[in-house]
């Protein structure tokens, strides 16, 4: 009987450590949410641009830059300079947050 337990412990034990490792691995793959990577891009650019609105789309999309695949969220934000509003796009990794690209429009 003892036999048996010590059995259904190790066999716990595992199931419990692969569960753990495969939820890991899922939530490593997830995407960050539009609002974190927005909070993100502006953190990134408090320094350089007085961002004072942003917006994004809600899905990323696939991108490819320098023949590496990811996927990223579009959006834009809009500075004051002067007495105007200047316009910019960016593309931002949805993983990591990071800014992949930023245009200002024309």
């Amino acid at each position: 009987m003892k036999r048996n337990i010590g059995s259904i412990i190790l066999a716990a034990a595992a199931a419990g450590f692969t569960a753990g490792f495969i939820l890991e691995k899922q939530n490593k793959k997830r995407p960050l949410t539009p609002e974190k990577v927005l909070e993100l891009v502006k953190k990134s650019l408090q320094n350089k641009l007085p961002v004072n609105g942003v917006w994004i789309f809600l899905s990323p999309h696939e991108v490819i830059r320098n023949d590496l695949k990811t996927y990223a969220y579009q959006g834009g934000l809009t500075v004051k300079k002067g007495e105007g509003v200047k316009h910019y796009d960016f593309v931002a990794d949805a993983e990591t947050g990071s800014l992949i690209d930023l245009k200002a429009q024309r």
